[in-house]
């Protein structure tokens, strides 16, 4: 203080720092009085603008950094933030228009590029043309009258027009379906499109992973890999093991044999991989559920589902079909499951900095597990 008693000269604090961002607020302002000179400018706007640029700044720099060391690379290039905002939807619709300088392309093989299977033929290549060899005519060879055939009522044949109105039918009952309201991405109706299923529900998270309720046969879903619940010794008596035991046939179960054998029986909620047969799916994670009356019941379902997803990012895996786990022979409350399990994925994907999975279904079957994790799923805080 001074001697005659006046204040503590205060420090001198920026406009940046009273609204704690890092980006200038007042250059921020003088650029706005300077390009839209025939408005006037609140003095929430430049600080709005400030914070808004940091934010996608920030979100820009850390996918950046994800794809940087994604390609074992110690520094952020242009090219990683192109890469950046060409694999997020909202960035590449926000910046469509901007050209990243040395950013380069994004990667794409043509199909007719790509090397043939052992044993197969190149795809989209035209087989040679045979020459045409000229025959002398000869006299028909008159045709013998036809037998008469007996016609029943199930072998009775269909007129051309009841075929094609059967048909019409049978292709529209088919089509994937959605719930009102929702809307669905283009990766999520080509996974479910040959399978008939109805897709209610679709929440996308904060770094871009999206969750979609279906209903349908989890064997028939075009994901990468599908959740198996079973106990210690691999067993395929639930409904998703009766489907995939069925579909897979002695190929998947010699699979899961051998599975057992090199792992071993599977701890409370461990999990492990093995190849998938004949069904679309890649692979199938197999995951020791827990049961309703065992202790820390629900701890032990939540570790299960992180294991899961765990070894879905080992293998790189980016879509991933999941049942109602613990809620049939476990005991699990369905809520309850559907509560900790999308809590668990919500969680996981918010402690990682980068993960391959891209796509998670809920795949179910019963009325009650549908409403179930629609309404939940609504619920999540993203």
């Amino acid at each position: 203080m001074s001697g005659r008693g006046g204040k503590k000269k205060q420090k001198m604090m920026s406009k940046s720092a009273k609204a704690g961002v890092l980006f200038p607020v007042a250059r921020m302002a003088r650029y706005l009085k300077r390009d839209t000179h025939k408005f006037r400018i609140g003095s929430g706007a430049p600080v709005y603008m400030a914070a808004v640029i940091e934010y996608l700044t920030a979100e820009i720099m850390e996918l950046a950094g994800n794809a940087a060391r994604d390609n074992k690379k110690a520094r952020v290039t242009p090219r990683h933030i192109m890469l950046a905002v060409a694999n997020d939807e909202e960035l590449h619709q926000l910046l469509k228009n901007v050209t990243i300088a040395s950013g380069g392309v994004m990667p794409h093989i043509h199909p007719e590029l790509v090397g043939r299977k052992r044993g197969g033929k190149f795809p989209n290549i035209a087989t040679p043309v045979k020459a045409k060899v000229k025959v002398p005519k000869t006299d028909p060879v008159p045709t013998p009258p036809a037998t008469p055939v007996k016609i029943t009522a199930n072998t009775a044949s269909i007129s051309p027009a009841k075929k094609r109105t059967k048909n019409a039918v049978i292709m529209k009952s088919t089509k994937t379906k959605a719930a009102k309201g929702v809307t669905i991405t283009a990766d999520a109706a080509a996974a479910t499109s040959a399978g008939g299923f109805t897709i209610l529900s679709e929440k996308k998270l904060f770094l871009g992973q999206k969750m979609t309720v279906i209903q349908g046969n989890i064997v028939k879903i075009a994901a990468d890999a599908i959740v198996h619940p079973t106990n210690a010794s691999f067993v395929m008596n639930g409904e998703v093991g009766s489907s995939l035991s069925k579909v897979g046939g002695k190929d998947f179960q010699n699979e899961v044999n051998n599975l057992l054998s090199s792992h071993g029986s599977l701890d409370t909620a461990g999990a492990a991989i093995c190849q998938g047969h004949i069904f679309p799916a890649k692979y199938v994670i197999h995951v020791n559920s827990p049961s309703w009356g065992s202790a820390n019941a629900q701890q032990s379902l939540e570790k299960a589902v992180k294991n899961v997803l765990i070894l879905a990012d080992e293998k790189r895996i980016k879509s991933i079909a999941i049942p109602s786990i613990s809620s049939g022979n476990a005991g699990f409350p369905k809520q309850t499951a559907a509560q900790i399990i999308l809590r668990s994925i919500s969680q996981y994907f918010a402690s990682v900095t980068s993960s391959a999975l891209k796509q998670v279904y809920f795949v179910l079957f019963d009325t009650e597990s549908v409403n179930v994790y629609t309404s939940e799923l609504q619920r999540l805080d993203s």
